[in-house]
């Protein structure tokens, strides 16, 4: 298993753990939220789009593609530190989740194909 697909299937089960805990402990909506946001920001910055950016197999469009959502991501969770946010700003947390979850399946298609 390569270095990439371990980092996002770690990723993927803290975004597990977040849901699982958050319906246990019955965090609020934004709560849950905010922490997809900034594990995502954290586990992307930190460690997957290193290894994304450095390996040569990736196609720069979809890296590109990250580092948008990303930022689009980290505006979304500064607006629910604010007391008066946008309505749909958990919608749309939850939908730049769901597009960088679809850009690292590409991404790990470039990977098993350079693997290969």
């Amino acid at each position: 298993m390569t270095t990439l697909r371990q980092e996002i299937d770690r990723w993927e089960a803290d975004l597990t753990d977040i849901a699982e805990t958050s319906r246990t402990d019955n965090w609020f909506l934004e709560e849950r939220r905010l922490a997809e946001a900034q594990h995502t920001l954290v586990a992307f910055r930190g460690r997957i789009l290193p290894i994304l950016t450095t390996d040569q197999a990736h196609d720069a469009i979809v890296v590109d593609e990250i580092v948008q959502l990303l930022d689009v991501l980290e505006d979304l969770r500064n607006d629910l530190f604010r007391t008066v946010h946008p309505t749909d700003s958990h919608r749309r947390i939850a939908e730049t989740v769901a597009a960088i979850r679809a850009l690292t399946t590409v991404a790990l298609r470039f990977d098993r194909t350079a693997v290969r």
